[in-house]
């Protein structure tokens, strides 16, 4: 009715009322979907259609939003104007980000420098990445397949996987994506930690027996092509008569409780898994949590932690992010005392398909001796 009044023609009219009108079937049926979602055998491919109408919703959303704020407290066509043009820059923006910036894999170069590390290890480089949800992708296997030639080229020492490689489901790893999987190749080997989607616990009816099942059965799938699976064990990894150690965090029942905590996580037992581990030697450890931090370094087991889980909440815009305002540390290199930990953000995506300023990461750390 405001648009007729500022005598808008009826077939700009037309066309606001559509996208209205559509936007909010969307919504409505959201529930519907959920539901399907929830109790479909095949859930997965439920849980992509959700997240693609939710995305759609979000950018139709957001756009009228903007629109909105600048245009209903006035009457000027100027106004008007003005938030048509910005509604129409959010909504290129945010379609944009589903698109292109999914997808746009940064590399990230980090030179990261200890006065304990072995001369031997100066210049070992490692690629990190985590949390690719690969139920999540829509073209999974050809994602897969970019990544690994994107890691690849760089002929890495050793590659670490930080969890989270399903979303929902072990079935996931079909034998396409396990050989795309076995294409990422580190020197020393791939190595890789449980996320909380690999444990099973979003699997409709979920209890510790099918909890069980579905570790065994990604631990299964991803060594069969090669992957070592860390699940509160160690590997020593040698040059010459040096060695570091790498140790990678399970993802245990007692640990599903705090799978969205915002604050530091009390990890109980914790001298069991270093218990035979040399306390001389240099340590690594992956642990997905990133709240495991502040045990490990407290601790003195962890000279290097790799974390993921929190992909910067998706939305990063240069070094601003809302995750800045949940947890403390959150994407990058932190410091604590002798012990450091970098928090990759992750290359898939969770509940929307989209990444708004939040480019997919694959992390190549070039550890760095201070004393050489």
């Amino acid at each position: 009715r405001k648009l007729k009044r500022q005598n808008i023609g009826i077939t700009l009219r037309k066309i606001f009322l559509s996208v209205i009108l559509f936007s909010y079937i969307l919504i409505l049926l959201t529930p519907l979907f959920m539901y399907i979602m929830i109790n479909s055998e095949n859930s997965q491919s439920m849980m992509k259609l959700s997240m693609i109408i939710l995305t759609i919703y979000l950018i139709l959303s957001l756009s009228r939003i903007v629109f909105y704020i600048l245009w209903l407290p006035f009457k000027s066509k100027t106004m008007l104007t003005i938030g048509a043009s910005l509604a129409l820059f959010v909504f290129s923006f945010l379609l944009y980000s589903a698109i292109i910036t999914r997808t746009d894999y940064e590399v990230r170069k980090v030179d990261i420098e200890f006065n304990n590390l072995p001369n031997s290890f100066d210049g070992y480089r490692l690629i990190f990445i985590s949390d690719i949800h690969i139920g999540s992708m829509p073209y999974a296997a050809d994602e897969i397949n970019n990544i690994a030639s994107i890691i690849n080229k760089f002929n890495a020492d050793a590659v670490i996987f930080g969890g989270d490689l399903i979303n929902i489901h072990h079935s996931e790893l079909s034998e396409n994506i396990l050989h795309s999987l076995g294409r990422i190749k580190g020197v020393d080997g791939t190595f890789m930690v449980y996320g909380n989607h690999d444990t099973g616990a979003y699997i409709k009816g979920s209890t510790k027996a099918v909890r069980m099942l579905n570790k065994s059965c990604v631990k299964n799938g991803i060594e069969s092509v090669g992957w070592t699976l860390l699940a509160d064990s160690t590997v020593y990894i040698k040059r010459g008569n040096d060695s570091i150690v790498l140790t990678g965090l399970d993802y245990s029942e007692k640990m599903l409780e705090f799978k969205h905590s915002l604050s530091s996580v009390e990890l109980q037992d914790i001298d069991k898994i270093y218990k035979s581990v040399p306390d001389s030697l240099f340590n690594i450890t992956v642990s997905h949590l990133p709240q495991l931090w502040y045990s490990l370094s407290d601790g003195g087991y962890s000279d290097l932690t790799l974390s993921g889980h929190i992909h910067s909440m998706q939305m990063k815009i240069y070094s601003f992010s809302p995750a800045a305002f949940m947890y403390n540390e959150w994407s990058g290199l932190y410091e604590r005392g002798n012990s450091k930990i970098y928090i990759n953000d992750g290359i898939g995506s969770v509940g929307f398909m989209a990444r708004i300023g939040a480019r997919p990461e694959i992390t190549l750390i070039t550890l760095r001796s201070s004393d050489k």
